[in-house]
């Protein structure tokens, strides 16, 4: 993780939260879709997760993209406070130190040493 970021996504502007909600939601629909969330179990986050998970599965017949904007929208809050309980930490900027799918990377290269 780089030394700069020192944020948590509760640290950033409104705007800024929002822009980082909807490109964690866009990696977090990719591993649902893929049936692939074990790794973020591992968190403390698992009511979050779960309803974040139900209103995905209310939205399938939605378009990917409608379907993004749908589950923003909806369980904002959830995916807020997953991403303030995961390991990651944000620039000033709003950038996460980490692309999601490098953190998801990391993340798994860890479990897999243990």
């Amino acid at each position: 993780m780089t030394e700069d970021a020192q944020l948590s996504i509760t640290e950033l502007n409104d705007s800024l939260q929002h822009t980082a909600v909807e490109s964690f939601a866009k990696f977090y629909q990719k591993l649902f879709d893929a049936n692939n969330l074990e790794l973020m179990s591992n968190y403390d986050v698992v009511n979050f997760m779960t309803d974040i998970n139900d209103h995905l599965n209310l939205g399938r017949y939605m378009t990917t993209s409608e379907r993004l904007t749908d589950s923003v929208n909806f369980s904002y809050q959830d995916y807020l406070s997953l991403i303030d309980r995961l390991d990651q930490k944000y620039f000033e900027s709003g950038n996460p130190a980490l692309s999601w799918d490098e953190w998801y990377a990391s993340h798994f290269a860890q479990l897999s040493k243990s």
